[in-house]
């Protein structure tokens, strides 16, 4: 009951925290070496030059992440929910090319039940964020398994949300804002095993090295109820 407590407070007084979304861009395939007009279209997206939504698409459907990023911003633009199938669509392409910038507004459309996108495309978008994922890409786990806790888009799989949650405790590029979320995603999902907690209190280790207070003083309220169990047994001890 305190662990329920603690986190149903942290979640009152928690700002909404940003994804990370900054991951390494992949190196660009050699595909422009032989194809001059594919070329002069990624120079001019490059150099910030005009470029029609035909052009951005063809180059997006070659697999290049940039012109998929960009095209699905030329979409989303057009504030029109049936285009978002289709920006998902190509902002999963900019994902799997590791623009992982691409993922808070992918991750916006696939929350938003309102969105029509096809099972086919559905499939290519998970795939993606689970390639990703697979990285250690926090911006990626925390996507998926955020989807997979709230049963939308991909079904309900809070095991395998926990599991990915997990198994990117030890990368040393998930920030202490993100490791608080990470930790309260986890700790969510009842009933928790020893892994789970243990998951938990990693998180919560780093977010409490946060220069933010909000983040410190969270990550310190729910360290206090999800300590380890040598720690409460030492306390029943002396109580």
């Amino acid at each position: 009951m305190a662990k329920a407590h603690a986190i149903f407070a942290v979640l009152l007084f928690l700002p909404a925290l940003a994804f990370a979304g900054d991951g390494s861009v992949r190196t660009v395939a050699s595909i422009y070496d032989n194809a001059p007009r594919l070329k002069d279209i990624r120079a001019r997206i490059v150099a910030d030059e005009p470029v029609t939504i035909t052009e951005l698409q063809i180059l997006a459907d070659v697999g290049d992440g940039l012109a998929a990023y960009k095209l699905a911003e030329r979409l989303l633009a057009m504030n029109r929910p049936d285009l978002n199938g289709k920006a998902a669509h190509y902002l999963a392409i900019a994902v799997n090319d590791g623009r992982t910038y691409a993922v808070p507004p992918l991750f916006a459309i696939l929350s938003d039940r309102t969105s029509d996108i096809s099972p086919v495309r559905l499939a290519h978008i998970e795939n993606a964020l689970n390639r990703q994922a697979a990285t250690g890409d926090p911006a990626s786990v925390l996507a998926l398994a955020r989807l997979y806790l709230q049963g939308h888009p991909f079904g309900a799989r809070p095991e395998k949300a926990k599991a990915l949650l997990r198994a990117a405790v030890d990368q040393q590029f998930v920030d202490e804002a993100l490791a608080l979320q990470m930790a309260m995603l986890i700790a969510s999902g009842a009933p928790l095993s020893a892994e789970d907690e243990a998951a938990v209190r990693a998180y919560l280790r780093v977010a409490q090295e946060s220069p933010d207070i909000g983040t410190r003083t969270a990550a310190e309220n729910l360290l206090r109820a999800f300590a380890e169990p040598e720690a409460l047994s030492g306390e029943d001890e002396h109580g």
